[in-house]
């Protein structure tokens, strides 16, 4: 009923030809803590079937698996059409570490004719997120995905915020991967950092090839604890989406706040596309408020939050919060913020599993106080 942990790192073997025939993978086995072991096999398989892929594989981090699975797809002169309002740890990754390997990149906004406008003799990938961090505005994946099988060029799908709860995008023809930061809503628990991709079994080979000679395979601990979090993940999804809602519902309108960034209002934007997108499931379990008055009131607003808190990440039980400007996309200039929509009020909020009424009281008085 629960899969054990194994934290052997060496295997033993009958002989040399029996070890030899492992590692060059004519018999079958495990080699070394680096190349996976049962535990890691469990969580490939529970997340290749979660996503809908042939198969998966699980890293030391997020990051991790963005950088292998681009570098896997990419080479020196290639050109990556990446979404423009993204992660900024992946948005300093292209920016800042790519064009020392000779790949260049343009950054656009997550819709279709945006990315075939940018789409260039040398493109062989684009990156988007399914919902945008840290505005949650819902990409355009429908159509990007007809616009890359079209073309010939590899779709990633970053599905970290929406889960395969809410979509699969590789039931989408044209998605080559997706990605995920298992450290959040797989794991669930603010206790792992990893990372993974799903896809093909002959892409994942070859992913899993680059990351044995990166060096970064997921620990096998963590991989347990991903395993073990990701079994409650429509429980939990389920109860986070309902709340992020209802949150969203009591804060748009309110004098101090300008604007709530969720697809579920129905004014939103992207309204009708998540709903198309996500089947009715939900619309995620985050969202962003502008607040009236920049940086400062927003801070106070933080300062006066009783059962929300101010916290680094996101996915798990306990509702955090923070400003993207200053901290999860510190790495982009002013304008580059701007033009991301990320403003100096703006805050980001990923929602737990609290109960509905104590989070809206204690949003509603923390904003009276901003």
């Amino acid at each position: 009923m629960s899969p054990p942990l194994w934290l052997t790192a060496d295997f033993l073997y009958e002989g040399l030809d029996h070890y030899a025939d492992v590692i060059n993978e004519r018999r079958p086995g495990f080699v070394y803590g680096r190349y996976g072991n049962p535990t890691h096999v469990a969580l490939h398989h529970v997340l290749a079937s979660l996503e809908g892929g042939e198969a998966a594989w699980s890293f030391a981090s997020g990051m991790a698996a963005i950088h292998t699975a681009l570098t896997e797809l990419l080479r020196e002169g290639d050109h990556l059409v990446a979404q423009h309002t993204i992660y900024g740890g992946t948005f300093a990754l292209v920016k800042d570490v790519f064009p020392r390997y000779g790949i260049e990149a343009t950054f656009v906004e997550a819709e279709a004719p945006a990315v075939e406008e940018a789409i260039g003799p040398k493109t062989r990938a684009v990156l988007v997120e399914t919902l945008a961090n840290a505005t949650f505005r819902v990409s355009d994946v429908q159509g990007i995905a007809n616009v890359c099988a079209e073309r010939g060029i590899a779709l990633v799908v970053d599905n970290t915020v929406a889960t395969p709860y809410l979509f699969r995008p590789l039931e989408l023809e044209g998605v080559e991967l997706v990605v995920h930061s298992t450290s959040k809503y797989i794991n669930g628990h603010s206790d792992v950092i990893g990372g993974a991709a799903v896809g093909s079994r002959s892409r994942i080979d070859s992913i899993r090839s680059l990351c044995l000679e990166q060096g970064t395979t997921a620990g096998a601990f963590e991989a347990w604890l991903a395993l073990r979090g990701v079994q409650t993940l429509p429980l939990r999804m389920e109860r986070q989406c309902a709340t992020a809602l209802t949150l969203a519902r009591a804060l748009a309108g309110h004098p101090n706040v300008a604007s709530v960034g969720y697809s579920g209002l129905p004014d939103h934007p992207d309204h009708r596309r998540a709903a198309a997108l996500f089947g009715g499931t939900g619309f995620g379990a985050m969202l962003s408020i502008d607040v009236v008055g920049g940086y400062q009131a927003a801070a106070r607003l933080c300062d006066a939050l009783r059962v929300a808190r101010v916290g680094s990440s996101f996915g798990g039980l306990r509702t955090e919060i923070c400003h993207p400007a200053t901290t999860s996309h510190r790495q982009l200039s002013p304008d580059e913020r701007a033009g991301a929509g990320i403003g100096d009020g703006l805050l980001r909020v990923a929602v737990g599993a609290e109960d509905s009424d104590d989070l809206v009281d204690d949003f509603l008085q923390a904003l009276e106080k901003a």
